[in-house]
């Protein structure tokens, strides 16, 4: 199976321009799975991306599964869009800062696969008080529900080293890093880096269970720009896909 992940930035910094863009790059991935942040819940963007993509192939359908922030913030969501049969879906409020974290069960060639998909809080950004607390609250309902077979997806807002990562890898491993020896730099793209002078991290992961999952490649998605505008990229933040094998 393929995964990918992407963060859309909602409707802000030229949505209607750069809409054609996301969906394209997500057509060339052919992803059977996609877990998708800062959906903007007004437009209903996660699924006007969905119909974009099963108008080029109506074949092969999303499913959209939609989980908005808790509180005050239920504008912006996450979600999940599924070729695959989904099995189970279900939401996760997690502590502080109004996020929320997903889950499903996809059928794989008549195996189980489960998915998570989050986005963590982007503050404070000098420590991990909130994120860490967040990834664990996370990984505990997880793998409550299973013991392997885990992919998790997602904007961790968390740079590689810090101890938010960390305790996903105790459990789980970047399936980039795992292939390439190195992390992607996912943030920002040059739509917002103008705004973020000398600031560039890795903030987007695909983690995998290596006990049970085997990945045959990893690749940052949403390098291209607007044939038309070099300056128009897909959103602010690079995405991120792998190719999944089932081996347990």
């Amino acid at each position: 199976m393929k995964i990918a992940t992407l963060n859309l930035r909602h409707n802000a910094d030229r949505w209607e321009e750069r809409f054609p863009l996301v969906v394209a790059t997500l057509h060339r991935q052919q992803a059977d799975v996609i877990g998708l942040q800062e959906v903007w819940m007004e437009i209903q963007q996660a699924h006007l991306i969905a119909d974009a993509l099963n108008q080029r192939t109506p074949a092969k359908p999303y499913q959209v599964l939609v989980e908005p922030k808790w509180g005050s913030e239920s504008m912006e969501g996450i979600a999940i869009l599924s070729r695959l049969p989904v099995l189970e879906h279900e939401r996760l409020e997690l502590p502080e800062g109004q996020r929320v974290a997903q889950r499903v069960v996809v059928a794989v060639d008549g195996q189980q696969v489960h998915v998570a998909n989050t986005h963590l809080h982007h503050r404070p950004i000098q420590d991990e008080s909130i994120r860490l607390p967040q990834m664990r609250t996370l990984l505990d309902w997880m793998f409550s529900r299973s013991p392997s077979r885990w992919l998790l997806v997602g904007d961790m807002n968390a740079l590689p080293d810090s101890s938010t990562i960390a305790a996903a890898c105790e459990r789980l491993q970047s399936a980039y890093f795992h292939l390439h020896a190195e992390h992607p730099l996912t943030f920002p793209t040059p739509l917002v880096a103008a705004q973020i002078p000398d600031f560039t991290a890795c903030l987007d992961y695909v983690f995998f269970d290596p006990a049970t999952l085997r990945v045959h490649a990893a690749e940052v998605i949403g390098s291209e720009t607007h044939p038309d505008d070099p300056t128009l990229y897909l959103s602010d933040h690079f995405g991120l896909a792998a190719e999944i094998e089932i081996i347990a």
